[in-house]
């Protein structure tokens, strides 16, 4: 299958009955608009900023925060899926992206991950449970950020406990400077949290 039969899966997929209905849910789109707005009010693009996406997905949140940049900064978006990265990297560079991630195809617990680098790094959605180890991954996070730099993170309550976060903290120099409860939908509460290096 060549690179334009899987873009069209991939296009194909997002409608598709295990997809769609999510995707289109007010849920969904009550979760984007907060997290958007969020980073959107929350952060200062710069000259020459820094940020660092873990975990593409759908590739969506890492294209919203290239549009946001506004070609002022750079973002590197990492997922440990090849398939994921080739063809997030391929839609970006098809559908003409003025500001399209540099994709890294790595773990976050890779050990040559770009030490210090990036002024922000965002962590959404399921990308945390996916890694299997909370602490772990925070670190690795953590370990991109430059010394002033921050972490961005948005989960689910359900599936990502507030509690476990704050308790990780404590046993760091880390500061939680926000935390932000959404609960709207019952169903999907989420929050997002802003924490410094």
């Amino acid at each position: 299958m060549n690179m334009d039969e899987k873009l069209f899966n991939y296009y194909l997929e997002l409608k598709s009955p295990e997809a769609g209905e999510w995707n289109s849910s007010p849920q969904c789109i009550h979760t984007e608009l907060i997290t958007r707005d969020y980073v959107r009010r929350t952060f200062t693009v710069t000259d020459g900023i820094q940020v660092c996406n873990v975990g593409i997905g759908t590739g969506d949140w890492d294209d919203y925060l290239g549009y946001w940049l506004k070609g002022k900064g750079n973002i590197t978006s990492i997922d440990i899926n090849n398939e994921i990265c080739e063809i997030f990297a391929y839609r970006q560079q098809r559908e003409g992206h003025p500001n399209p991630s540099k994709v890294l195809c790595k773990s976050i617990f890779d050990s040559d991950l770009p030490k210090e680098k990036f002024d922000i790094v965002t962590l959404i959605g399921s990308a945390i449970n996916e890694t299997g180890d909370l602490e772990r991954c925070l670190d690795s996070c953590f370990s991109l950020l430059n010394t002033s730099g921050y972490l961005m993170f948005m989960a689910n309550l359900k599936y990502s406990s507030l509690e476990l976060l704050e308790e990780y903290l404590k046993q760091t120099n880390y500061q939680l400077e926000q935390k932000n409860l959404y609960e709207a939908f019952p169903e999907y509460p989420f929050f997002i949290c802003k924490i410094k290096k």
